[in-house]
Order: C-alpha cells, then sequence, then structure tokens
C-alpha cells in the first residue's frame, strides 16, 4: 500500500470513528485526537496501532462504555478499512487540563482483556507532549491538554525502564515481543534526550544505529527497526535477550545522567 492509499484509507477510518462515536457519545464528545505513529509518519497498515485520544464533555458510565467495547469488538471481527487498529483512551476535558482527579473515563488496548473503565491516567507523559506537539484534532476543537515539562517525562521514564528490567528479569515467554518493545522504548527515549525531539520508532531506531557509543547495540536496533505488533512467534536468542538486558542498563545510566538537572524531582542514584 502506497502513501497515498494509506492517507485515504487512514483518512475514511477517521470519518467512520468519528460517525460511529457521535452515534454513541452524542452532545458528550468533544474531541477527538489522533496521536502516536500516524502524526509522526511511520504507521503501517495492519502493523501495530492508530492511537487516539477521545475528550469528552462529561464523565463516562459503565452503560456507556460497555457501547464503546462492542463498538470496538465489532471494528477487530469485521476489519473494515483500518478500524481494528485503533487504540485509545477517553477523558473528560477537566481532567485533561490539569489531570486532577476524580473522573471516570474509558480504555480500548490492543487486547481486548484490556479493555475497562478507567479512573487513573492510562498514557504517558511523553503521549501528552506528542499530543500538544502534533496532535491531528479531527472535530477541529482546541481543548487544553496538559503538557508535562521534561522533568516529569523523565522520571515517568526511569519508573518505566525499572518495570521494563523486573519484567526482562521474570519474563518466561521465549516470544520476541517484550524485547522487541523494549529496544524501540530504549531507542526513542535516548533519541528524545539527546535531539530534544520525538522520534518514530523507525527513526529512532536508526539512529541510534548510528551512533558510536551505541555500536554493541547496532544489530538490536536494525532487527527492531522494521518490527511492529504482531510480533509472531520467533523464539528469541540467548544473545538478543542479553543484548536487550545490557541496553537496558545502558539506558538507565544515560537517564540518571540527566538527574542533576532536575535534582528537584526526586531521583537519586541507587
Amino acid at each position: 500500500m502506497d502513501c497515498k492509499e494509506i492517507m485515504k484509507k487512514s483518512m475514511q477510518t477517521f470519518d467512520c470513528f468519528k460517525h460511529d462515536l457521535t452515534g454513541i457519545l452524542g452532545g458528550n464528545l468533544f474531541e477527538i485526537i489522533i496521536h502516536g505513529s500516524y502524526v509522526l509518519d511511520d504507521f503501517r497498515p495492519n502493523l501495530g496501532d492508530l492511537d487516539y485520544m477521545v475528550v469528552t464533555n462529561e464523565n463516562l458510565d459503565e452503560a456507556m462504555n460497555t457501547r464503546l467495547f462492542e463498538l470496538h469488538d465489532q471494528y477487530r471481527s469485521e476489519r473494515m478499512l483500518l478500524l481494528h487498529q485503533l487504540e485509545g483512551t477517553f477523558y473528560p476535558k477537566h481532567f485533561l487540563r490539569e489531570l486532577s482527579l476524580p473522573f471516570t473515563g474509558c480504555y480500548i488496548g490492543t487486547s481486548q482483556t484490556g479493555w475497562r473503565t478507567i479512573t487513573s491516567f492510562q498514557n504517558s507523559f511523553m503521549d501528552l507532549r506528542l499530543i500538544n506537539e502534533h496532535g491531528m484534532y479531527l472535530l477541529g476543537k482546541n481543548p487544553k491538554i496538559y503538557n508535562p515539562v521534561d522533568s516529569q517525562i523523565l522520571k515517568e521514564q526511569i519508573s518505566g525502564l525499572d518495570a521494563f528490567v523486573t519484567s526482562a528479569a521474570t519474563a518466561k515467554s521465549r516470544g520476541i515481543g517484550l524485547w522487541m518493545v523494549i529496544v524501540h522504548w530504549c531507542s526513542r527515549t535516548i533519541f528524545y534526550h539527546s535531539t530534544g525531539r520525538i522520534g518514530s520508532k523507525t527513526e529512532a531506531c536508526r539512529w541510534c544505529a548510528e551512533r558510536p557509543e551505541l555500536e554493541p547495540f547496532r544489530g538490536l536496533f536494525k532487527n527492531a527497526e522494521s518490527r511492529r505488533y504482531p510480533f509472531g512467534e520467533e523464539v528469541l536468542s540467548i544473545s538478543t535477550r542479553t543484548a536487550c538486558i545490557a541496553l537496558l542498563k545502558f539506558t538507565k545510566k544515560f537517564l540518571l545522567s540527566f538527574v542533576k538537572q532536575f535534582s528537584s524531582i526526586g531521583i537519586h542514584k541507587g
């Protein structure tokens, strides 16, 4: 599928999504924001997700969320256009202004087992930064979206990296999925703090593969550059696992080098 065809199919997908959400949410629908790989020109049909954030005027309830679950179940069953790739969150606009609780929203993940009513923030600070800088607003509204400062992003990334270290240490699956997610996350994290820009998975992997200090991981970056969910059943090699764990250690050291610049956020070397 060439670029023009991808854009045409994407626009048709967004138009259908707008129509369906209007039918379900009615006057409670305020804005639909596309972010993620699509706005970074790295979207691939039938691979990965089409990320969105829906802004509502008021909180959602269980009955409304059930209808949203049914809509996405239909999308994944029928696989029309690119609707089956839509993945995102629903938040009321009063929450998104300052991330102030309480609220009730909805989360639609890649896997149906994760679909649920939410009362806490499900995105990352990097998602919010990307929306503020590159978000695509389908309804032409201009909701105020909280824009985190770099110290908040750094603190969240260090916490996220620690979670990856735990996952890597306890992983029982021999599949390659978790490990490619780790490489994508590390490459984009290093790219962001090195360049000051949010890069796509492709751009970040290519950039990292050319850096002399990252030469030991060049094979990882080259391998991960073209991979997207679903990752298939390929079995993880011992060398790939070892290299991924080493990359996590490198990324942690890299992130901690910035801690002194943001001493007020409560991050300490351990």
